[in-house]
């Protein structure tokens, strides 16, 4: 049940708390933490499958994260485009190591940038950050 007479003073501390990410239940229950919000994912990874029903997809994005790329492993349909976001905040490059296709290098991307690569060659491509040479990556282009 309501009570009317606590309901102002109710609305306005959940609006007062509600900026400091404070949750507002009803007067008999009690915020315990415990659902904390789900991590988030990079757009379009697919945990590194970027298929859809047996065909590879035409834009795929990978994120610069933690000196990692994530996913480490990406499918791209021939002819389709990756999309590198660095989310560090230092430089990271986009270097091809091996594999068909033209050569590439994104050159340093900073934080919050992004590099392009369109990939016209079928095969396994590997790459690196030549900043970090423990950052690697592949790609496969199907």
């Amino acid at each position: 049940m309501v009570n009317f007479r606590r309901a102002p003073f109710t609305l306005v501390a959940c609006l007062a708390l509600g900026a400091f990410g404070a949750g507002c239940g009803g007067d008999d229950e009690e915020s315990s933490g415990s659902n904390p919000a789900p991590a988030e994912e990079p757009a379009d990874s697919g945990g590194g499958a970027a298929e859809s029903g047996g065909k590879a997809v035409k834009a795929v994005k990978v994120d610069m994260k933690d000196t990692t790329f994530v996913p480490m492993d990406a499918t791209v349909a021939k002819g389709g485009t990756i999309t590198w976001t660095n989310s560090d905040g230092f430089a990271h490059t986009v270097t091809k190591d091996s594999g068909p296709g033209a050569d590439f290098d994104s050159g340093n991307v900073d934080g919050g940038a992004t590099f392009k690569q369109k990939f016209a060659a079928a095969g396994k491509i590997d790459y690196l950050c030549e900043i970090h040479p423990g950052q690697t990556g592949t790609i496969t282009v199907k």
